[in-house]
């Protein structure tokens, strides 16, 4: 059995992924509250501040990890919530911290970052974006993901961790965390849906149950080699606002609510007129207006080509026979 190091373990992803690779590994799960015992005994609960550099290292020091699977940090926040430097201290230098300490502990380190598809930005055009495309990104949150993976690939460059995989990772949801879709197609408070535009406009994302059985596919591989996979991860098929609303209304997450059309016109206008009284915001409201108005689709072939099987998606996920 492998020991398996997973930060974030008290999150919406970290607290699925630890409850499964601990059915065949052994996992010690970070948080950053305490957590108390857990009933598996395959699970070793600690309580560390991932900002703490001492405390990084103590842990890694403990218990050697062979892999390091780091979950942790910042998400997406209101804007103006989360500072620009606490967003970089929590998901930038935390993340060097733990990869210099993983590796001093064990050489043979394997390192598995949890990135986002928002380091690409929004392109302003329908083209597919793959691992090649240019980074722009953005958010606070955008940049400092796309500098905690500069960071690493430094790092392995250096040869300061044998094996890296950054998995770029789609907007994720399940049945029970719909914020990244309701964004697209609710009002706020889940009133009514708007239908921007056609609702033609594709978007990829990724089922929670998905991403936790990639991962666990990517434990179960033996590298032998160093090696440094940037890989973007999401559901194999793509999704129209249109479809999201029809999964909605049959699944009955929000059966009843009415469909009212919004012309992207009218979003591009409040946009620029929200960015003449917060200049400072332009950047990020002219992105949030892409996002609704252009596909945003990411290639997953090299995703595909590990040969992992992805076997869901919005339809299995909320139970549709739409």
């Amino acid at each position: 059995m492998k020991k398996i190091l997973i930060t974030g373990a008290g999150g919406f992803i970290g607290r699925a992924l630890s409850r499964r690779v601990a059915l065949f590994n052994n996992v010690i799960s970070i948080y950053h509250r305490n957590q108390g015992k857990s009933d598996d005994h395959n699970i070793i609960p600690e309580q560390v501040d991932l900002s703490d550099r001492d405390s990084v290292f103590a842990v890694c020091r403990k218990y050697s990890p062979d892999i390091i699977i780091h979950c942790a940090g910042i998400a997406h926040q209101k804007a103006g919530s989360v500072t620009f430097d606490d967003y970089m201290q929590a998901n930038s230098l935390a993340t060097q911290n733990l990869a210099e300490a993983g590796f001093e502990s064990n050489n043979d380190l394997r390192f598995i970052f949890l990135s986002s598809v928002s380091v690409y930005g929004e392109p302003a055009d329908n083209a597919l974006i793959t691992e090649n495309s240019l980074c722009l990104p953005s958010s606070d949150y955008a940049m400092s993901k796309l500098d905690a993976e500069e960071r690493l690939i430094r790092l392995f460059k250096k040869q300061q961790i044998k094996n890296l995989d950054i998995l770029r990772v789609a907007p994720v949801y399940d049945y029970r965390f719909r914020m990244n879709l309701n964004r697209r197609v609710l009002a706020p408070n889940r009133l009514i849906y708007l239908r921007f535009g056609s609702g033609a406009q594709k978007i990829s994302a990724l089922a929670r149950t998905n991403l936790v059985d990639f991962i666990c596919f990517l434990v179960k591989q033996d590298t032998h080699v160093s090696q440094l996979n940037i890989m973007n991860a999401c559901d194999f098929e793509s999704y129209t606002f249109n479809q999201i609303i029809r999964v909605f209304k049959t699944s009955g997450v929000c059966p009843a609510r009415p469909v009212v059309p919004v012309p992207l016109i009218t979003v591009r206008g409040l946009t620029r007129a929200a960015g003449l009284f917060f200049p400072d915001k332009k950047k990020w409201l002219n992105s949030c207006c892409d996002k609704l108005a252009y596909d945003l689709v990411f290639d997953n072939t090299k995703m595909r080509k590990t040969g992992f099987k992805a076997k869901h998606s919005l339809k299995t996920v909320f139970n549709s026979s739409d």
